[in-house]
C-alpha cells in the first residue's frame, strides 16, 4: 500500500470518528444547554432494523400525542422521519422531546425519576411485505436508545368484512378521521354480599394499554385505503379515560364484562417515489381515550374456589375500592376480544381489539368499587388479584 494511499484513509477514519465526536458533543451541548434555561430537553434514538430481503426498504417513522409533547395536531401524528434505505440496513432515527418528570419510581431501594414517554409508530415497507407496530418508550434519562428489529408481517391478517350483527362498525370518511368503538376491557365478579364495579379514574385520568392496528402497501392510488390483507394488529398503544366514571353494579354472584367506548383515530399517509412511481402507503388505527363505560354484560355466574389462596388479602368486612398498582408492560393480550369491522371509503374489513395484561406506572390504574351489603359486622370475605397478577384487572373473592 503507497503512503499516499495509507494517509488517504488514515485521514478518511479520523474524519469520520472527528463527525461522530461531533454529533455526540453537539447533543450533549443542546441537553446541557436546555437545562441550564430552565426547559430541559431529552434525545430519543430509534434504532429501526429492516428485514433481510431483496429491492428497497421504505422506513417512516412517527410520534404519537401526549400532553407534554404534543404533535401538531392533536388527532394525527407527528413525522420524525421517513427515508429509503436497502433492506437489511439499519437506520438510527434521533427525535428531540421535552423532558418532564411526571412520577417517581424505585428501583433496588432507590427512588428515580420517569419522564413522560412518547410512543411512536415503525413502519418499514418493500415489494417483500410491510410492517408496522406501535413502540413504547420508558424515558429515565436525558437520552434514550430504542432498538426496532422489524419483520415482515406473517400470520394472521385483517379479512374483508362480513358484518355480522355481533361487530361494531367505524366509518371512516376523511383523512383525518375519528369514531367510537365498543370495546371489552375487564371481567368483574361477585359473591353474594358483595356487589362490584369497574371504574376510571377523571382527575388523573386511568391508563390502559388497548390494540391498534394499521397497513403498509406500495399503491399507484394515495386517498385509498390499503386492501384487508395488508392490515395487522399495530400492537399495544397506551389509552387514557376521558371521565371520571363507575359502571353499574353486578351482585349475587354474577360475572359481567365491562365494555368501553373507546375514541379510535384514523390517518392515512402516501408518499410519492419517483424512481419507483409508485406510493409507499401507510395506515394507522389506534385508540386514543376511553370515553366512558356500558352496561356490564353478564356472561354467568363466578364460583369461588373452596378456599381462599394463601396470597388473598383478609378476611375482613365492609366496602372498598381495589386498584391494580403497581402496573407493568407486557405485550400478553387478555382473554377478551371484540369484533369490529372498519370502513374506509370502498375497502372494509373486520378486525379483533383486545386490551393487553399491561400498564404504565406514570398513570394511575382503573379501580373496582366493592360495595358489602351482606350486613354482618365481622371479617368474612378475601380478596385477590386473579392468578396473583394485577395486570388481569381481575379480583376473585371468596366469602365464608
Amino acid at each position: 500500500m503507497s503512503r499516499k494511499l495509507l494517509l488517504a484513509l488514515t485521514f478518511l477514519v479520523v474524519l469520520g470518528i472527528a463527525v461522530v465526536v461531533m454529533a455526540a458533543t453537539y447533543e450533549l451541548f443542546l441537553l446541557f444547554n436546555s437545562w441550564l434555561e430552565g426547559k430541559p430537553l431529552g434525545i430519543v434514538k430509534i434504532s429501526v432494523e429492516t428485514p433481510k430481503a431483496d429491492g428497497i426498504c421504505f422506513i417512516a417513522v412517527h410520534r404519537f400525542f401526549t400532553p407534554i409533547n404534543p404533535t401538531k395536531a392533536w388527532n394525527q401524528t407527528d413525522v420524525i422521519y421517513r427515508g429509503k434505505v436497502k433492506c437489511g440496513e439499519s437506520v438510527v432515527v434521533k427525535d428531540t422531546i421535552r423532558l418532564m418528570q411526571v412520577g417517581a419510581r424505585e428501583v433496588k431501594g432507590e427512588v428515580m425519576p420517569i419522564y413522560d414517554s412518547p410512543e411512536y409508530a415503525v413502519v418499514v415497507v418493500s415489494k417483500s411485505g410491510g410492517f408496522n407496530r406501535i413502540i413504547q418508550t420508558d424515558i429515565v434519562k436525558p437520552i434514550t436508545e430504542v432498538k426496532v428489529k422489524a419483520e415482515f408481517e406473517s400470520g394472521e391478517s385483517a379479512r374483508p368484512a362480513e358484518a355480522p350483527s355481533t361487530s361494531r362498525t367505524c366509518k371512516i370518511s376523511s383523512n383525518p378521521d375519528a369514531c367510537v368503538l365498543d370495546v371489552k376491557l375487564a371481567y368483574i365478579n361477585s359473591i353474594p354480599g358483595l356487589k362490584t364495579a369497574f371504574g376510571l379514574e377523571g382527575v388523573r385520568p386511568s391508563a390502559m394499554h388497548v390494540e391498534g392496528w394499521g397497513s403498509s402497501c406500495i399503491s399507484s392510488e394515495p386517498d385509498t385505503a390499503c386492501p384487508p390483507s395488508a392490515w395487522r394488529s399495530g400492537g399495544k398503544k397506551l389509552t387514557i379515560s376521558n371521565v371520571g366514571e363507575i359502571s353499574d353494579y353486578v351482585s349475587s354472584g354474577q360475572r359481567a364484562i365491562v365494555w368501553g367506548g373507546v375514541e379510535y383515530l384514523y390517518e392515512r399517509h402516501a408518499v410519492w417515489d419517483d424512481e419507483f412511481e409508485a406510493y409507499w402507503k401507510y395506515e394507522f388505527f389506534y385508540p386514543r381515550a376511553i370515553g366512558g363505560l356500558s352496561t356490564p354484560q353478564v356472561v354467568g355466574s363466578y364460583t369461588p374456589p373452596p378456599t381462599p389462596p394463601s396470597y388473598a388479602a383478609g378476611p375482613q368486612n365492609g366496602s372498598c375500592e381495589i386498584n391494580f398498582e403497581k402496573p407493568y408492560p407486557s405485550d400478553t393480550k387478555l382473554n377478551l376480544t371484540a369484533q369490529a369491522v372498519l370502513n374506509i371509503g370502498e375497502v372494509s374489513l373486520s378486525i379483533s381489539i383486545s386490551p393487553y395484561q399491561s400498564g404504565d406506572d406514570r398513570h394511575p390504574t382503573p379501580y373496582l368499587s366493592i360495595v358489602d351489603i351482606s350486613g354482618k359486622g365481622y371479617p368474612w370475605y378475601y380478596w385477590w388479584y386473579k392468578n396473583n397478577d394485577r395486570m388481569t384487572y381481575e379480583v376473585e373473592f371468596y366469602g365464608s
